[in-house]
């Protein structure tokens, strides 16, 4: 048998995960601290419920007037500039204490934008739905629906030049 994904993950010790009660801010703090630009959202029992982005926090941050006119179904035209706004590092503190409010369970992607596959899937597969999706594939164990992993690019290649 040829190369599966979970031949080629990063593996859940390595890998940041967060629960769907945690806080927005702590998971700004995860994804400050560790670099990453994402985090599987796990449930108390280890089950995989969705993914948390760095984009998802950016917006988050910013104020509610510079999405006007972003959503599909706006009619007003965005807004091209904000240099009129000015944040400063207070500012940006304050809206980082804010997300203490927020649960990451409330702010997960959209799940039909997410690329989930069994552990034992062929590796072509899952590098097929990296390319497809433009990102990190998460394995999800298909009995328990327990998050196992994640296969990115970069698990691909550490894998080819061990």
């Amino acid at each position: 048998m040829g190369l599966t994904c979970r031949d080629v993950m990063v593996p859940p010790e390595v890998q940041e995960t967060i629960h769907t009660d945690d806080t927005v801010a702590k998971a700004f703090d995860i994804i400050r601290d560790s670099r990453v630009r994402f985090l599987p959202v796990v449930d108390t029992q280890g089950k995989f419920a969705g993914v948390f982005t760095a984009p998802t926090l950016i917006k988050m941050i910013l104020p509610n007037a510079a999405l006007i006119g972003m959503s599909s179904e706006a009619t007003r035209v965005p807004i091209s500039s904000l240099s009129f706004m000015d944040l400063t590092k207070e500012d940006f503190k304050e809206q980082i204490t804010r997300l203490n409010e927020e649960r990451v369970g409330d702010h997960m992607s959209n799940p039909a934008n997410i690329p989930v596959a069994a552990p034992d899937t062929p590796v072509m597969e899952g590098i097929f739905l990296i390319h497809k999706f433009k990102r990190h594939v998460f394995l999800v164990e298909p009995d328990t629906g327990r998050f196992v992993g994640t296969v990115s690019p970069n698990s691909l290649m550490d894998h080819a030049l061990s």
